[in-house]
C-alpha cells in the first residue's frame, strides 16, 4: 500500500518533533578489505563525472551518482519489501526506517549503518551515535573543509527546521515543512558533518529532498515520497 501524505499526520508529526535540535585529509571512498567484510555487497562509484550505478544492498533501491572526484550523490534512495508491480524501481512496501552505510556506499541494516532516516516522511536524519558525532554548519556544501567548525547536535538527529518561510539558521533541522501546502523543502545553506568518535575521520553531508527525482508530484500535498536525495564526501 503506497504512503499517503496525510495533512493531519504530518502536522502531528511536526508538532511532535517540533523544532528539536535544540579534521581529516581527502580519501578515496573505495572500501578496504576489512571494511568490505562488514557487508557482502558494496557499490563501486562510477569513475565518470555524472555517471551512476544502482544500489545493490538487500531491500535497497535508487542509485549513486558521481558528482565530482570523491563526491557522491544518493538519488531516490529508499528501502522496503516487494517490488511495485507498476514501477519496479520502487518498493510496494517502503520501510519505516532507511539505513545507509558510507563505507560501502550502499544501503545498510539496523546493525550496520552510519546514519538512518526515520520519523515523519522518513525525513529525520539520525547518525549512529555509537560511532559518530553530528554537527551542522550554515555553509554551502562545496565550501566545507576539514577545518570547518560546526555546532554539535547532542541528540545526533536533524529533522524539522521550521514550518514556513525561508528557514531558521539556529535550528539544527534540515527541512522546511510548509504548513500551507504540505510540501517539504531543504533549508540552505546547510551542511552536516559526521565525525567518527574513534578515528576522527569526517564526512560532510547535504540533504536535498524527500521526493522522487527531487521533485514533488503536486503543488499541494505531494505523495511521491519518501525517496531520499543527499550528497556526501569524506574530508
Amino acid at each position: 500500500m503506497k504512503i499517503k501524505f496525510r495533512t493531519l499526520s504530518i502536522a502531528l508529526g511536526i508538532a511532535a518533533i517540533g523544532m528539536t535540535a535544540s579534521c581529516s585529509k581527502d580519501n578515496s571512498l573505495a572500501p578496504s578489505i576489512e571494511e568490505q567484510s562488514l557487508s557482502k555487497r558494496a557499490v563501486t562509484p562510477s569513475t565518470t563525472i555524472g555517471g551512476t550505478v544502482n544500489f545493490t544492498a538487500t531491500g535497497t533501491k535508487g542509485y549513486l551518482k558521481t558528482i565530482a572526484t570523491g563526491t557522491y550523490g544518493a538519488r531516490n534512495f529508499h528501502q522496503g519489501t516487494v517490488p511495485d508491480l507498476v514501477d519496479t524501481t520502487q518498493w510496494k512496501n517502503p520501510a519505516s526506517t532507511y539505513y545507509y552505510n558510507l563505507i560501502t556506499n550502499d544501503g545498510g541494516t539496523s546493525t550496520s549503518y552510519d546514519f538512518q532516516f526515520s520519523g515523519t516522511a522518513n525525513a529525520s536524519l539520525t547518525v549512529n551515535t555509537s560511532k559518530y558525532d553530528l554537527y551542522y554548519v550554515n555553509t554551502a556544501f562545496d565550501a566545507v573543509t576539514a577545518a570547518t567548525t560546526g555546532t554539535l547536535i547532542s541528540t545526533g538527529t536533524a529533522g524539522s527546521n521550521s514550518i514556513n518561510g525561508a528557514g531558521n539558521p539556529s535550528s539544527a533541522g534540515w527541512y522546511i515543512y510548509n504548513i500551507s501546502n504540505h510540501i517539504m523543502s531543504s533549508y540552505g545553506p546547510r551542511t552536516y558533518i559526521l565525525e567518527n568518535k574513534t578515528t576522527g575521520d569526517q564526512w560532510k553531508l547535504r540533504l536535498n529532498s524527500v521526493y522522487k527525482d527531487e521533485t514533488p508530484n503536486a503543488s499541494y500535498a505531494a505523495t511521491n515520497f519518501p525517496f531520499m536525495s543527499f550528497d556526501y564526501k569524506k574530508l
